[in-house]
């Protein structure tokens, strides 16, 4: 396994548990190692470069993020934040008074509020408190220490080595919970979109048989006249089960919606390289044959029909058979999508009079 791998494990590792927030587990943790390693880091210039018996503090701070980092491993993420506050808050006075201002620690303190503003379920009024209350403190240090005139000399190469130390420390904290901030919303945004995808699928479709509805068929048709290179041919074909009524009262309404489900999966595999099929209301449903005219929609409907004629539907231990009407028209441009589907249903009753279990166009 490589190192990144087990790396990720163990940034990971125990944020399954729905009752936190896993994302502030997993940043708390990344935060942790960057501070341990730049502690790590102060610890190693404290005793090569300084000469200083300041790594007593860079390794007591090593001590105290590691005991954070164990935290949130326990279901302790909220209490790690708040721990993590103060380790950053008195590890910036401390390095800030025995170093002096131009090194830069106070700035470190800036991450704090990015940190309090990602975690969603606290207080906002509270987070802008300690925004201010944070801003003021940097600033307040900074006066202070230039104010007392806490200028600390250093070497060329040492203080080449602490501002490219703390540019780094601070640039990696501040780019790791930039780069929460954008998986949060990232995933928000996507969450967002795939719900109104699914809510619009809900709104256009049939729950029982799955076909289109009679919204979203209408969404359909309307899209597809407006199209210029459609408006040639277009055939819609209203239909409806032969007294269907008798099969819910014979064999019940669980009968009936079966007859339903499978129609509507045999209506969609029909339909296929045709055009569209939507349930539309009870047991009618509406054919949309786009590119072709009412001819080649006639002889298709008839084949279906017979095919319909000469099916067995098997019900628990009833075995019976269904048949079909269909009124079929042409698309008119200089009527419109509703008057069509109205001759379309006026034939369809038309149908039903003459005896149902045919096509009339």
């Amino acid at each position: 396994m490589s190192f990144f791998s087990k790396f990720k494990d163990i940034i990971f590792k125990d944020v399954s548990t729905e009752n936190k927030s896993k994302d502030m587990s997993v940043l708390m943790r990344i935060l942790c190692i960057i501070n341990i390693v730049f502690n790590f880091a102060l610890t190693i210039f404290y005793l090569v470069l300084l000469s200083s018996r300041l790594f007593q503090w860079s390794i007591a701070f090593c001590v105290v993020f590691g005991l954070i980092l164990w935290m949130t491993y326990w279901d302790q993420t909220n209490g790690a934040m708040y721990v993590y506050t103060f380790a950053m808050i008195l590890s910036m006075l401390v390095y800030s008074f025995a170093l002096g201002p131009t090194v830069g620690f106070q700035f470190s303190l800036y991450s704090l509020i990015l940190l309090f503003y990602y975690k969603t379920d606290e207080n906002p009024v509270f987070k802008v408190i300690a925004g201010v209350v944070i801003s003021l403190t940097v600033i307040g240090v900074w006066f202070y220490l230039v104010y007392i005139d806490k200028v600390v000399e250093f070497t060329k190469l040492q203080n080449l080595v602490l501002l490219l130390t703390c540019t780094a420390y601070l640039s990696c904290t501040i780019i790791t919970i930039a780069y929460f901030y954008y998986i949060k919303f990232a995933s928000s945004e996507h969450k967002i979109i795939k719900y109104a995808k699914k809510l619009e699928k809900l709104a256009t479709m049939d729950p029982l048989t799955q076909l289109t509805n009679r919204r979203g068929m209408m969404n359909h048709l309307e899209a597809f006249v407006s199209d210029s290179a459609s408006h040639s041919q277009l055939s819609l074909a209203i239909s409806d089960i032969d007294f269907f009524k008798n099969v819910n009262d014979t064999y019940g309404h669980d009968a009936g919606d079966y007859v339903l489900i499978e129609l509507g999966k045999t209506f969609k595999e029909f339909m296929k390289d045709k055009g569209w099929i939507a349930r539309w209301g009870g047991e009618e449903f509406l054919f949309a044959f786009e590119d072709n005219n009412g001819d080649y929609a006639f002889e298709q409907l008839d084949k279906l029909k017979y095919s319909i004629e000469k099916r067995q539907f098997n019900y628990k231990e009833y075995t019976f058979n269904v048949t079909m009407t269909f009124g079929l028209e042409e698309y008119d441009s200089s009527v419109g999508i509703s008057e069509t589907i109205k001759n379309a249903d006026n034939k369809l009753y038309q149908g039903k009079e003459a005896g149902r279990n045919r096509i009339v166009y």
